[in-house]
């Protein structure tokens, strides 16, 4: 594979994970993945997450699964130093797109009322 097969891999991850799962915890098994470097270990380990003791609410357990159903996918038959390289793209890219969804709803919230008239007005 080339890089642009693996940019368009972690773009799809960050653009799918970015809808709804908290990147913190995205970040949090990319850390593992690099540190031991061991994809089967990786993979145990996203399967056996969300129902663990480490869940602390069913918010959390749904991040975890799509953290695992995503990268179960994505990067099935990808080395282990190129997945990890890929997941790091993508988890920049995710907070991207966080950054970015999170920027249109401050500016919509503050549509419409004359009280936010007037304070974009210096009022």
């Amino acid at each position: 594979m080339e890089l642009g097969e693996d940019w368009a891999r972690a773009d799809r991850i960050a653009r799918e994970l970015a809808q709804n799962t908290d990147r913190n915890e995205l970040g949090k098994v990319i850390s593992f993945f690099q540190r031991n470097k061991d994809k089967p270990k990786f993979l145990k380990l996203l399967e056996r997450l969300p129902a663990s003791g480490y869940v602390r609410s069913k918010q959390t357990q749904n991040y975890f699964a799509q953290i695992r159903d995503v990268c179960t996918r994505e990067l099935d038959k990808v080395p282990a130093e190129r997945a990890i390289e890929i997941l790091a793209w993508a988890f920049r890219r995710m907070t991207y797109y966080q950054t970015r969804a999170a920027q249109r709803t401050a500016q919509t919230r503050g549509q419409g009322g004359a009280r936010n008239d007037n304070w974009r007005r210096g009022r």
